[in-house]
């Protein structure tokens, strides 16, 4: 409970106790800090050794909650999203980005009641320079799956695209594999390639190595136009 009692003692001050006036039997800033971190529990996925998470989150509120927190919001939102951050350091969470939490609202809820949409997905540059207030971000985007402008790929020496839309992409010989190579040189979960504020790539203890650019990698960052070899297998990477 020690970053929670942080943020209602923080947010307490910024606006020189106002919260106790306007809050009363409504939706309470501590309350959403701790669903805040129930909502990242709850989402973790495991990949690859690594622990995911969302980082972005959408708070939706009733009317009535909507109306008497907006003129908090701004700051909700920073410190909503520098706990977000904490937490996920605390617990040795992974993350594409860091962490960013907006307002909405859906008339059909209860005044009290609220709830909270996550995904995991880069922070565009439009979405970090927007407002608290009605910030549009991707709605309904499953967990796993990145969201960028545009989606990068990897390219073989055939012509064949292979897309890389989630947060971690496997690629190997096994069925388990997000990419399926069918070649005996190549692993059956051979390397993977993570998204987030630099693109990498990573080798998962494969037999025959992975290289990029000539170069062994246990974990590398890819540039557009980056020549991978796995086993006997070429692949290009595109960033768009």
């Amino acid at each position: 409970m020690g970053l929670l009692d942080n943020l209602e003692q923080r947010l307490d001050r910024i606006v020189n106790g106002s919260f106790s006036k306007a809050f009363k039997s409504e939706v309470q800033p501590v309350e959403l800090g701790a669903a805040l971190q129930q909502e990242i529990d709850n989402r973790a996925e495991t990949i690859t050794g690594q622990t995911v998470v969302p980082n972005i989150f959408i708070i939706e509120l009733s009317d009535i909650d909507q109306e008497r927190l907006s003129p908090y919001f701004e700051t909700l939102s920073a410190e909503l999203s520098a706990l977000a951050d904490a937490y996920g350091s605390e617990q040795r969470y992974t993350t594409i980005d860091s962490s960013q939490v907006s307002f909405d609202h859906d008339s059909t809820l209860e005044t009290g009641v609220f709830r909270i949409r996550s995904t995991a997905a880069q922070r565009s540059p439009e979405a970090t320079r927007a407002s608290a207030i009605n910030l549009d971000l991707p709605r309904q985007v499953p967990m796993g799956t990145f969201a960028p402008e545009a989606t990068p790929y990897l390219v073989s020496i055939t012509g064949e695209e292979f897309k890389i839309t989630k947060s971690v992409t496997n690629i190997g010989r096994g069925e388990d594999a997000d990419v399926q190579i069918d070649d005996t040189s190549v692993s059956r979960l051979h390397c993977a390639i993570v998204l987030g504020s630099e693109i990498l790539i990573r080798d998962l203890g494969s037999t025959n190595g992975t290289m990029v650019d000539g170069t062994r990698a246990t974990e590398m960052i890819l540039r557009d136009g980056s020549i991978i070899k796995i086993g006997n297998i070429t692949l290009t990477y595109k960033s768009r």
